[in-house]
């Protein structure tokens, strides 16, 4: 039995592949600067609450 070394098979970019990522990229990023913020016209801001982005209830309520 004839043992041969194997190699690793290099990574192979392929042209039409980069570019479908590259389109959607462009097109998801165009399509998230028009998007709307709301669907009313008028927009409320929430009430501050007592945790932080993370989930974390503040010790203090110093203002940040």
């Amino acid at each position: 039995m004839a043992h041969t070394v194997s190699e690793p098979r290099g990574v192979m970019l392929r042209p039409d592949v980069l570019i479908a990522i590259a389109l959607t990229g462009v097109i998801g990023f165009s399509i998230g600067q028009n998007w709307p913020l709301a669907s009313s016209g008028t927009t409320e801001i929430a009430a501050p609450v007592s945790e932080d982005w993370h989930g974390n209830v503040r010790r203090s309520h110093w203002p940040n």
